[in-house]
């Protein structure tokens, strides 16, 4: 391919006009130059500032730093004495964002992870961090070759889609949208899916999303296509090249948040705490003010919005890990698929649930990690 005949399927991809089959090509054509100049085209921001607003926030990156070392402190403890001996014991790479790293206050599911005895976490896991800083970064590359981990874990892709007001780039507030029937990837993945939902609900949520929104999805799996061919094909696309044979990749994500501003004061006194977290974690900023700030204020249209995004992002992952399923040729990238298992009442902020409920999804990711097959082949889903 050309870059004149690339540029152009990245223009396609941008209006939301990209065949399936051209997307597919272009997938594989992909690099880290490409990638930073889609997610600025998306955002209308130069690489400066994309890595600006991308970047962690000093205070949350000294908690996340905190929680990280005494997690890997326990790891080194664990390994030193013969762990890697004994066949059923894994090492275990995490990348992500909050869902792998919530505030030391809290468990979150990196944590209750960590707690079984077979399993030895590194974690290079912060709150609030954008799947293009991890990309960029490159952490979990220099740990993949050092560890050669039997499990690598990675959740990314929130914080990119809700940070800095990004939600109100990606809808369209007079609820008229057409940009899904315009989708031809998209509609595949519906047509494909075998998840159950609510099609009165999505079919709302969908009225609001924009062309933006599809283009950035599309560049989710794009970034997620070029991590993972990396792990199993070198960057080449073929796994004799792979430096990781019989790797287990696992993905996650997230489920149905919940839009609001309220604190939560008075509620429940054995949580005393989520007052406390929403307010000094920004409850209410990251989903209701830039929908509200939009002209979206219903209640109802703000749930469906996001039941829409959510449900297409773990379809877009699903598929991901099919597609290496074929590269690699063994099943290789499980997704936990934690949609509807939170519930309206299980969360402790709009975008993270509470501790129990990340148990329960920790639940599934130590099944996949453990090799108990699942129901529904490559995909774990939460118990509710």
């Amino acid at each position: 391919m050309t870059a004149e005949e690339k540029q152009e399927l990245i223009k396609k991809l941008l209006a939301n006009r990209i065949a399936i089959a051209d997307f597919h090509l272009l997938r594989k054509e992909i690099n880290e130059f490409d990638l930073s100049l889609i997610i600025q085209k998306i955002y209308d921001l130069n690489d400066e500032q994309v890595r600006k607003i991308a970047a962690l926030a000093p205070v949350m990156a000294k908690v996340d730093a905190l929680k990280n070392a005494q997690r890997n402190k326990k790891f080194f403890d664990k390994v030193k004495n013969g762990f890697r001996a004994d066949l059923a014991n894994k090492i275990i790479l995490v990348e992500g964002d909050s869902w792998f790293n919530y505030p030391i206050l809290l468990s979150d599911v990196i944590d209750w992870v960590s707690m079984e005895k077979n399993m030895a976490v590194y974690s290079l896991a912060s709150g609030g961090d954008w799947l293009l800083n991890m990309l960029s970064a490159r952490r979990y590359i220099e740990q993949l070759s050092t560890m050669n981990p039997d499990v690598f874990i990675i959740s990314g892709g929130g914080n990119d889609l809700v940070g800095e007001n990004r939600i109100a780039a990606m809808v369209n507030p007079l609820g008229k949208s057409e940009e899904f029937m315009e989708s031809a990837w998209a509609r595949e993945l519906m047509r494909i899916s075998r998840t159950d939902f609510d099609p009165d609900r999505f079919n709302n949520g969908l009225t609001y999303l924009s062309k933006d929104f599809f283009a950035l999805l599309m560049f989710f799996q794009l970034q997620y296509y070029y991590i993972f061919n990396g792990i199993f094909t070198g960057g080449t696309g073929d796994p004799k090249n792979g430096k990781f044979p019989g790797i287990k990749v696992i993905t996650q994500g997230y489920d149905y948040p919940q839009p609001s501003r309220k604190l939560g004061f008075g509620l429940n006194p054995l949580k005393w705490y989520i007052p406390i977290v929403r307010k000094f974690l920004g409850h209410g900023s990251w989903l209701k003010t830039p929908l509200d700030m939009r002209g979206i204020t219903n209640e109802e249209a703000q749930r469906d919005v996001l039941y829409a995004m959510i449900f297409l992002f773990n379809e877009m992952m699903i598929e991901v890990g099919e597609v290496f399923q074929g590269i690699a040729g063994y099943d290789c990238v499980f997704h936990i698929d934690s949609r509807g298992a939170v519930g309206d009442k299980g969360w402790t902020d709009e975008l993270h649930p509470l501790p129990e409920n990340f148990k329960r999804t920790g639940a599934s990711f130590i099944q996949c990690i453990n090799g108990i097959p699942s129901p529904n082949g490559l995909v774990y889903r939460v118990k509710t």
